[in-house]
């Protein structure tokens, strides 16, 4: 959405009706870290919220004002709409100027944080993500792709419900792990191993979770994925590794907003294709916090309606089936 574009106005009108109020206009800027002491509350609420609207765009913070206004009305596609065109227009982020520039700005002065959010991270975030997506493989049988699995403890292949239904799915399939692009951008093919359901094998067709045994002792050379706590504080981004249409390994590091999470699901921007069903969904510490399992027009949160977003399993009901893996 570029800033001024034709779709300004209908951004405006869509903020004015959820934010009518001045004191929710504040109270939504401050949130977001946007100064609001420029902008005039005096007029009708659109008035509002074009000179908002101006002083968020002259801060380039209107990714974090959507952010934090897709954070409390998940199931507005408007909003969810513009903010997936404003992470990917550079006129919605801020311009780096000459130090100097602008009446003398000294480097200091010029050295900021851009959003609501820091997304300063330390150097480990990659370490730990590439050490991370050496446990996530891709799921085929002798004719296709079926999705992504990951290891956990124990030699635990875990992906999602439909992606192996039953015990004769999982016999017939094959994890293949290390299937990736190489720094040159070759191709590197992966090793095959096979699954043993007869060792172990549990599912749940409420929850669309599958857990299954590999053949072979495949952790301690491609290391096991560790789940957050089950009540662990409330996600705000999630990260992906997948197998997208049974292509090479990939991670979704953009667009990665979670906009709704409740005890049977969480709804994210985060970037997926068919194939990528049974993909760990990482938390900030790589740690797996949900399963991903759908995505497209999904029933909206409160019920009424529907919402254009991608869905994951809380891990909380991943733990409980793996407590009742059958050996």
């Amino acid at each position: 959405m570029s800033q001024g574009g034709p779709d300004r106005a209908t951004l405006i009108a869509r903020l004015a009706k959820l934010y009518p109020e001045a004191r929710s206009v504040r109270r939504l800027m401050e949130t977001a870290g946007i100064p609001s002491d420029m902008v005039d509350f005096g007029g009708g609420a659109r008035d509002v919220w074009h000179a908002a609207l101006r002083e968020t765009d002259n801060r380039g913070k209107r990714v974090a004002l959507l952010t934090t206004a897709v954070g409390e009305f998940s199931d507005d596609e408007e909003l969810r709409r513009a903010l997936s065109q404003a992470l990917t227009d550079p006129a919605a982020t801020p311009k780096a100027a000459p130090v100097g520039a602008g009446g003398g700005v000294s480097v200091a002065g010029a050295e900021k944080l851009m959003g609501a959010q820091s997304t300063l991270l330390p150097l480990a975030f990659l370490e730990n993500g590439l050490r991370a997506a050496r446990a996530v493989g891709l799921l085929r049988d002798d004719v296709e792709a079926l999705g992504t699995g990951f290891l956990v403890a124990g030699d635990i292949v875990v992906t999602a419900g439909h992606v192996l239904p039953d015990e004769a799915a999982a016999a017939g399939a094959h994890l293949v792990l290390g299937y990736q692009e190489g720094p040159g951008g070759e191709i590197v093919g992966g090793t095959s191993h096979a699954l043993a359901p007869d060792l172990g094998f549990a599912t749940s067709e409420r929850h669309d979770l599958t857990v299954v045994r590999a053949r072979e002792p495949l952790t301690e050379e491609w290391g096991a994925l560790t789940l957050a706590p089950p009540r662990a504080p409330t996600l705000q981004r999630v990260n992906i590794v997948q197998h997208p249409g049974g292509a090479p390994k990939k991670i979704a590091l953009y667009h990665n907003v979670v906009t709704h999470a409740d005890e049977h699901r969480v709804l994210y921007l985060t970037d997926t294709l068919p194939g990528s069903s049974g993909s760990p969904a990482f938390d900030d510490r790589w740690r797996v916090a949900a399963v991903h399992r759908a995505g497209g027009h999904l029933p909206a949160p409160d019920g009424t309606g529907h919402v254009y977003s991608n869905e994951g399993v809380p891990v909380r009901w991943l733990a409980e089936l793996l407590a009742t893996l059958t050996t």
